[in-house]
């Protein structure tokens, strides 16, 4: 094995994953680390976002020689819009996943599928915040509240959206109104963003960087806050529950499905139908103990959370991990289907689907891969579909036992990693006696120093691969800071042994306090990246209750691995929110001063939010420390 393999097979975190990665290097298989390598040097020209590719008189390259594109774009004209788009491909990204489940939960309304709700009560109490008789059936809320979510994404964007004046922060409303933030329907956000976009036409950084600001409070008020109380209703509220994590949880003797995304509905019907006598016995009858459907990426952070229900816990086998192991989960050679139904799914999954004798489908219409066939979920069909995938998974588990050649790369330990999952706001007050107030009078008495969001993506690049997360999560709970996992950084939190109680030992002395005496660890996890929804919820919440805005509230926010799109939107609904919001690596900003010191320093008199940009996470951990200091001062609370 040659040097450059022997570093980059360490890039994962965790055991597990360096283990099985060392077996696909030895087999000539290359993963995202290699592909990284094989990619260096990058384009200092394009990291520093001065590159335009909008015209076929370019593409132009910004610098000294030529300050200005053919158009006569400057270099901070160029990076804000560049930026932008990628917050425009995260919203709309978030805004689709919303538009699914509310035509999902229409259709369960209107009668047209079999599937049935898990949540009712929720159901019913949304619908009398919406003014609602909330006394109707259940259906006919369902056909309610989908169309309700329908009409917020395709309200016009002088209509301001409904959830927004529900259940924003009085003082933050003001804020948005005065600045022309206040949001209207997603798609009208997303179509007026993408327009400024065009090559002449919105030739203003700053009104760039405001567009994307506002395309944020969309994000949060129609897709993020749709997508998180649809699937509670459909699927059921999380609940707290031991989990397994990993790679390890794979057992060789099932039949094993992935599900693979970020959108868990299809997943939990297929679980259902495996629990029958019909799919155990069939399952039996091929040799097999069982069948077992595996969490990957988000989707397994909400099927995770609900996994205690009676109709998934014998089936759900675990959440395996985060978008940079996905393709060693397929090189264990004992997964028999892997199905895809939105991001992340790298191009390369065939690749390794071959190898190692694993069936790929893509389950909605946005997943495309050549020679992959698809199951394109459709609530209606949903009983028929899911008895495909597991006869589909069936017959693949019958072919892999008949394989005498099959590589097997399974982890020599094979350990499952404990975890907690299932906390949201409900679950988080119900740790503190289902009173808010009591969490608060820890804030106030400095026993919580203060909260921090580590979410978003786990990347690849030097350094990180889940190292950051470690570093910055270890640093700030020794810091009397609490953290709230969500996404990729939850899974590296999970797979290290991180989201457990055996963490309080590793919390400064007065948040260690705190967590015995309210039998709750120091980082708790919300479940998906969409989840960063539910955050923002509990955020508002203690605002509310303490008479504030939620800028002045001692907590932060971090993406200390940033990758891609959907964390771009989500950090600007951060950023509209008033929040300090640490992104490591730096988005491709650099080459522009003025976009650079508008976000990291300027954009305080706009919302009282601004971006923290820091590599090294001790570093991040001491400016997050400082901010959360001042803030603690701001609201009389030191």
């Amino acid at each position: 094995m040659n040097k450059t393999s022997q570093i980059m097979y360490k890039g994962h975190q965790d055991s597990q994953s360096r283990e099985v990665h060392q077996s696909t290097i030895a087999q000539e298989m290359n993963t995202v680390f290699e592909r990284f390598e094989a990619q260096q040097p990058q384009c200092g020209t394009c990291k520093k976002g001065l590159s335009c590719q909008l015209c076929s008189d370019g593409p132009c390259r910004i610098s000294k020689k030529a300050p200005m594109g053919v158009c006569g774009a400057s270099g901070d004209l160029i990076v804000a819009r560049n930026l932008l788009q990628l917050a425009i491909i995260g919203a709309a990204a978030n805004t689709y996943q919303c538009k699914n489940l509310a035509n999902t939960l229409k259709s369960i309304g209107a009668g047209k599928s079999s599937v049935k709700l898990k949540d009712e009560f929720k159901l019913r109490m949304m619908c009398s915040g919406l003014g609602v008789d909330n006394t109707k059936s259940a259906n006919e809320l369902a056909v309610i509240f989908a169309d309700f979510i329908l009409n917020e994404i395709g309200k016009t964007g002088a209509e301001p959206l409904r959830l927004m004046d529900m259940f924003a922060v009085e003082q933050r409303k003001e804020v948005w109104k005065k600045t022309d933030l206040y949001a209207g329907g997603a798609s009208s956000e997303i179509l007026t963003a993408l327009t400024k976009c065009m090559t002449n036409l919105s030739n203003d950084p700053i009104d760039l960087i405001k567009t994307a600001l506002r395309l944020g409070l969309a994000n949060e008020y129609v897709a993020l806050w749709g997508i998180t109380v649809i699937q509670d209703i459909i699927l059921g509220t999380a609940s707290l529950t031991t989990g397994n994590t990993n790679i390890g949880c794979l057992d060789p003797n099932t039949v094993n499905i992935i599900s693979n995304g970020h959108q868990p509905v299809f997943a939990s019907i297929i679980m259902e139908k495996a629990g029958s006598e019909k799919f155990q016995s069939a399952a039996k009858k091929a040799g097999a103990m069982g069948i077992k459907l595996y969490g990957s990426l988000c989707e397994g952070q909400q099927l995770m959370n609900v996994s205690s229900r009676e109709e998934y816990k014998e089936i759900f086998g675990g959440q395996l991990g985060n978008w940079i192991q996905e393709e060693l989960f397929i090189a264990t050679g004992v997964v028999d289907l892997f199905m895809m139904d939105l991001n992340c799914s790298v191009p390369t999954l065939k690749t390794f689907a071959d190898k190692y004798g694993t069936r790929l489908i893509s389950t909605d219409t946005a997943v495309r891969f050549p020679g992959v066939d698809s199951v394109n979920f459709d609530a209606e069909k949903a009983d028929s579909q899911a008895e495909e995938i597991l006869e589909i998974a069936i017959e693949c588990f019958k072919s892999r036992k008949a394989d005498r050649h099959r590589t097997i790369n399974m982890p020599s330990k094979q350990a499952r990693t404990e975890c907690i999952a299932g906390y949201t706001t409900e679950t988080v007050l119900k740790m503190f006696g289902n009173d808010i107030n009591t969490y608060i009078a820890e804030m106030k008495n400095g026993s919580i120093k203060g909260a921090v969001a580590v979410a978003g993506c786990t990347n690849v690049r030097h350094d990180q691969g889940g190292k950051s997360i470690q570093k910055l999560t270890l640093e700030l709970i020794k810091r009397d800071i609490m953290v709230i996992g969500a996404g990729c950084c939850s899974s590296t939190h999970q797979n290290l042994g991180m989201s457990t109680k055996e963490m309080i030992k590793m919390a400064g002395p007065k948040l260690r306090a705190v967590c015995e005496k309210h039998d709750v660890p120091p980082i708790v996890s919300y479940g998906s990246c969409t989840d960063v929804g539910k955050i923002l919820d509990t955020v508002a919440a203690l605002a509310w209750t303490i008479g504030c805005d939620t800028s002045q509230l001692p907590v932060a926010a971090s993406v200390p691995e940033y990758m891609e799109q959907k964390a771009i939107a989500d950090i600007f609904t951060a950023l509209a929110f008033g929040l300090l919001t640490h992104v490591s690596p730096p988005p491709m900003i650099s080459g522009s001063p003025l976009v650079t010191n508008y976000l990291t320093r300027d954009m305080t008199d706009l919302t009282g939010g601004r971006m923290l940009l820091e590599d090294d996470p001790i570093k991040a951990a001491e400016e997050l420390e400082a901010h959360i200091i001042a803030k603690r001062k701001e609201i009389a609370f030191d």
